[in-house]
């Protein structure tokens, strides 16, 4: 080959640079231009690195490779990298210097037998470096250097010309992309697929007004009033009546939806729209001005409970509105559609899941940790996104919820419709759970089930779970946004433990406090998390732990119950928990009810003060819980719903391993009784890590029960405890993570 070959390739090539109109054309044309190159050059192997600013590296752009050597030669014992860090490197010093390098390699079976290293400049601008690999070793000595440093001169001028067009040509389409988005990009807080139209509920009662016929005459205005009334008190009775006949939870239901109804009862309420109309005002303007009335004194009174109670009033004014339009428009429903917010409380969510909402995307860029469990028990897909475009999509637009995915497709082709939703239009025949929890060698393992409402209670039946290894009151609470009487507390509990037809039943007391609700009811907190929440709310507020605690004992006067204290730091709550019990006792005895007397008593261990004192605890208690996933956060200082700190919430983390390790150790005699609820308990990973501690309780998801049955078979004992063996040897993060990457490897994880 003559030393300008290379350069004249490259000029008579550089002359279509500015010729391709597409992305894809602009690819083929730097991918054809190095295997040209390579192929008059007779190379075997050749590539193109351009340095990153970014991540201060040379990363791979586009390379040549004759006979497949790429991914299978070694080039003097140096495979073909994707990268290279400036680091005293060949490629580095290339390029660093803007010197020439040739290489030679000694085995005469090589395919590779020379090696070149040209640096890729660009006027005062080092962009990259060229390398060419030859069979010939002693190819390299005959090239003219002047030439072969312009020649990759000039292949960093079309690289820049190209780069220049892809970014002019991204740019436009990103323009456009805003201006028009086909897609949503989120992140997921509930998975599922749904398709659906948009209902944006930041969209005031006044877009609903619009759509409406003029105004009539007052006897017409009243008629319509009447009218719509009808409608709304029956489409909140017929939620009622689905709950009861067994279609949804009666309790949980009548909670949301019983103020809304006393509204549309209450005389004073529907008597001032109705002097509205007399007045001249159109019904819905109405309906308008008397719901913001309401609306806004809620939203001006102190406490944060009743704050967020104007969210249900207007809900009510959108729904009396909607039954105002014509005759298609009229009996308004959430079925089909996708509701687009920009927050949402607990309550709101359940409400719209009982109303067959499809699917909720949230504007915004995080969600509380009670808000993604709920959407989970509800089975309802909800995304988070962070897109201000989400707020432009108007009412009524077709959309595909891939909350999976993370994506909410706008108008979206029927071919992304067929491809996300092929499986999701297939009816699976109902799968009979049937695997045992035990260890490949037979020792068993009770899988239990986390919950949250009733419809969890009963998934975790069909999932085949051996009863509730957790209950979480305080989502009653939390869906009321208020405090429950005892016979209230009595109905919810109840059905939960005969739910289970007489498997063990854990209720825990709540967890008020932290992030969970009712921050406003009393002083606001600088820190919750480390404030009044768990047992010590209950035991600040005797008389509602007492509440609580009657209704559970009542509700389990036939089960094997088991109520568990949340977040204890120590004994001395857990004897003053026992007192109140005792007391509790006492005065349901006195009233005649039936009730169990003598229900076991444990503790969560999720603090490090309460790790600290197990031996304790498992003194004065039945049974002990690990909450897996408070003790990380509170162990590593990592609140998990934080995106800015997520990145550091490790359960596999050797700190918190050797704590579960020491808590294990120290329950003695309870060990039996000791068992691990959260997320953790169904890590692949951590399932062997808890058997081979010795723990043979974990309390899942109901939909995680069945998996976590089968990570169990896959295990002897032996295996799992020489796993655990392994972990707690482990004293850094960055090993544990190259012993994850085993693990998964070897388990086929």
């Amino acid at each position: 080959m003559k030393n300008t070959t290379f350069y004249q390739i490259l000029e008579k090539i550089s002359k279509k640079a500015s010729l391709f109109e597409s992305l894809q054309e602009a690819n083929s044309f730097l991918k054809e231009t190095v295997r040209k190159v390579m192929e008059k050059a007779g190379s075997t192997l050749g590539a193109v690195y351009i340095y990153n600013e970014t991540t201060k590296e040379l990363e791979f752009r586009v390379g040549y490779d004759r006979d497949d050597f790429w991914d299978t030669c070694r080039c003097g014992g140096e495979k073909a990298p994707l990268s290279f860090a400036l680091d005293g490197n060949d490629a580095g010093k290339a390029f660093t210097e803007g010197t020439i390098r040739v290489l030679r390699y000694d085995n005469p079976s090589s395919p590779i037998r020379s090696k070149i290293l040209v640096p890729i400049i660009r006027g005062p601008e080092k962009i990259g470096v060229l390398l060419i690999a030859h069979k010939n070793p002693d190819f390299f000595d005959t090239l003219n250097k002047a030439d072969i440093l312009g020649a990759a001169s000039m292949l960093g001028d079309i690289f820049v010309e190209a780069t220049a067009l892809l970014e002019q040509k991204q740019a436009v389409e990103k323009a456009q992309e805003k201006k028009n988005p086909s897609k949503i990009i989120g992140k997921k807080a509930s998975e599922g697929v749904v398709q659906g139209t948009v209902l944006p509920v930041w969209a005031d009662m006044e877009s609903v007004i619009e759509h409406l016929p003029l105004q009539g005459t007052t006897e017409e205005e009243k008629a319509l009033f009447d009218s719509a009334l009808t409608e709304s008190l029956k489409q909140l009775e017929q939620l009622q009546d689905s709950a009861a006949s067994g279609e949804g939870d009666e309790d949980m239901v009548s909670l949301i939806f019983t103020a809304q109804l006393y509204m549309l009862k209450d005389p004073s309420f529907i008597d001032k729209m109705r002097s509205l109309i007399e007045e001249g005002l159109s019904a819905a303007h109405a309906v308008k001005q008397v719901i913001n009335e309401y609306a806004g004194r809620f939203s001006a009174m102190k406490e944060i409970r009743l704050a967020e109670k104007a969210q249900d009033v207007r809900d009510l004014g959108f729904r009396m509105i909607s039954n105002m339009g014509r005759a298609e428009e009229k009996n308004f429903s959430y079925k089909g559609k996708i509701v687009l917010s920009r927050h949402i409380y607990p309550s709101d969510l359940y409400r719209l899941a009982v109303e067959g909402v499809a699917g909720v995307v949230l504007r915004g860029t995080g969600v509380t940790a009670h808000i993604a469990i709920l959407a989970r028990s509800l089975s309802l897909p909800v995304l988070i996104t962070d897109d201000n475009s989400l707020l432009d999509i108007p009412e009524g637009t077709a959309v595909l919820l891939d909350a999976s995915g993370g994506t909410l497709y706008i108008n979206p082709a029927r071919e992304t419709l067929e491809r996300l939703l092929e499986n999701g239009d297939k009816k699976e025949t109902p799968k009979a759970y049937t695997l045992k929890g035990k260890t490949a060698d037979n020792v068993a393992v009770t899988v239990s089930a986390n919950v949250n409402i009733l419809q969890d209670a009963k998934e975790a039946v069909k999932q085949g779970a051996e009863g509730i290894g957790l209950y979480r009151s305080e989502f009653p609470f939390i869906l009321k946004n208020d405090f429950l009487s005892e016979e209230q507390q009595l109905r919810i509990y109840r059905s939960i433990v005969t739910s289970q037809k007489g498997k063990p039943v854990v209720l825990r007391t709540a967890d008020i406090g932290g992030d969970k609700l009712l921050q406003g009811r009393s002083e606001a907190e600088d820190n919750p998390f480390l404030g009044v929440r768990g047992i010590r709310f209950s035991l600040a507020n005797r008389e509602l732990f007492r509440d609580q605690l009657r209704a559970m004992m009542r509700a389990g006067f036939d089960a094997d119950l088991r109520i568990l204290l949340p977040m204890v730091s120590g004994v001395e709550e857990v004897l003053q928990a026992r007192s109140e019990i005792a007391f509790c006792r006492s005065q349901l005895e006195k009233r005649g009810v039936p009730f169990n007397g003598e229900p076991k008593i444990g503790a969560m261990i999720e603090l490090p003060s309460a790790a600290m004192a197990v031996e304790e605890l498992a003194a004065e208690t039945d049974f002990l819980s690990i909450g897996s996933n408070d003790l990380t956060m509170y162990l590593l200082a990592v609140d998990r719903t934080n995106q800015n700190l997520s990145h550091l919430y490790r359960s596999h983390h050797p700190t918190v391993l050797r704590v579960m390790a020491t808590i294990a150790r120290e329950s003695g005699d309870s060990l039996s009784e000791l068992s691990v609820c959260g997320d953790t308990a169904a890590d692949p990973l951590m399932i062997p890590f808890f058997v081979g501690l010795g723990i043979r309780k974990l309390s899942v998801s109901p939909g995680s029960v069945e998996k976590v049955k089968q990570h169990l078979n896959r295990f002897s004992v032996t295996e799992a405890e020489e796993i655990t063996r392994k972990m707690l040897s482990i004293k850094r993060l960055s090993e544990m993570e190259e012993f994850i990457a085993d693990f998964n490897r070897t388990y086929d994880f």
